[in-house]
């Protein structure tokens, strides 16, 4: 099948989360031995690239079976394509949309409220051509339906590498002298977004220091953006940016993984940091949402799921995990398992394609009647 993958961008000096997603599709379309086509100057490397010119770029175009378009919370121009001139003279491809987002998220962006309905409004009309909403939660795939007017719409929650992200990875240099009796809690993403709970994080780690640090928890943050936090007590240490690779070698020396946000767009979310945690064997901390709340029932730790005004209970569910260091080991092996038996990038994207080739199947007949 070839592919173009649109509005979607690949830097291999990004850490950011849509980066790691667009690595993660392509290098797993690719195996599965599709041709992917992007955008020049930000294709990955497994990708070909579409030619620079208008002209030149739209005859290859018409020679794919596939517009697969990354979308996050404002309309892209590629998603306008699905109707009308435009659809035709590309020959009338396949247009599936892949949501990772809600279109509120915009909100976060310094998007007036105007703004943000002008989108709304822009997936649903140009909504009536999609052929598929590729949704990253189910949560995500009911607000593409019923707000956005998205007839067909499929949930392919995020997933992880776990032969990267894997409990024996080399630990990191600068953790390799860490102390033997800490209890290690991470956190990974990027602070600029402020759908990060960072004053939960922060209360509760003052809870903890307030306490007497019984357990010699300390709190690891890793991220772009972290000028933004301040006024953290001295268990809470920052480390900047890491490259994507070198990810798994601070998991393995961590006993729990934190994903906190606010209540709103966040809701909609599939935090990919919590599937690199759960491969990496981390007990995982979060506070409740769709996505987290499926995973930790599935997991059966229910009670780590916490309220995002409830630093006390955050401080608490941290304690007793640190006091009792086998049970959260035994979680961690839980969590490993299930990502590895379930919650792949591999899975995510064989489901996608699974679901393509149904749609291209049924246009197939389609057509065959049509002639008839």
């Amino acid at each position: 099948m070839r592919v173009a993958y649109a509005n979607a961008r690949f830097r291999p000096d990004s850490h950011d989360g849509a980066n790691a997603h667009v690595r993660q599709f392509v290098q797993n379309t690719v195996a599965l031995g599709h041709e992917v086509w992007m955008w020049p100057g930000v294709a990955h490397p497994l990708t070909k690239p579409l030619p620079g010119k208008r002209f030149a770029r739209t005859l290859k175009l018409r020679d794919m079976d596939l517009i697969y378009i990354r979308v996050e919370h404002d309309l892209p121009n590629p998603c306008t394509w699905t109707l009308g001139p435009t659809r035709a003279l590309l020959g009338n491809p396949l247009m599936v949309w892949e949501f990772n987002t809600v279109p509120e998220y915009g909100e976060y962006r310094k998007l007036t409220p105007q703004q943000v309905q002008k989108n709304i409004d822009g997936f649903r009309h140009f909504g009536k051509g999609c052929d598929l909403a590729v949704c990253v939660s189910q949560h995500l795939s009911d607000y593409v339906h019923k707000n956005l007017g998205i007839a067909r719409t499929l949930t392919v929650p995020n997933g992880s590498d776990p032969d990267l992200y894997k409990p024996d990875a080399p630990v990191v240099p600068r953790l390799q002298h860490r102390d033997a009796n800490s209890f290690n809690v991470l956190w990974i993403g990027s602070a600029y977004v402020a759908w990060h709970n960072f004053k939960l994080l922060a209360d509760a780690a003052s809870l903890i220091w307030q306490r007497g640090n019984r357990q010699d928890i300390v709190f690891h943050l890793i991220g772009q953006g972290m000028n933004q936090m301040r006024d953290m007590p001295p268990n809470v240490h920052y480390y900047g940016v890491e490259d994507y690779e070198k990810l798994p070698q601070w998991m393995s020396a961590m006993d729990v993984g934190l994903c906190l946000y606010r209540r709103g767009p966040a809701d909609y979310s599939s935090p990919l940091k919590v599937f690199d945690y759960m491969s990496s064997g981390l007990a995982v901390v979060a506070t409740d949402q769709p996505q987290t709340r499926m995973l930790l029932n599935e997991l059966q730790t229910p009670e780590l799921l916490m309220s995002p005004d409830d630093p006390a209970g955050l401080a608490d569910a941290l304690e007793k995990l640190a006091s009792d260091r086998q049970k959260t080991k035994a979680i961690g092996r839980r969590a490993r398992e299930l990502s590895v038996n379930k919650y792949t990038w591999r899975r995510a994207v064989t489901d996608t394609f699974a679901e393509i080739e149904k749609l291209l199947a049924t246009r197939g007949r389609q057509g065959v009647k049509a002639a008839l």
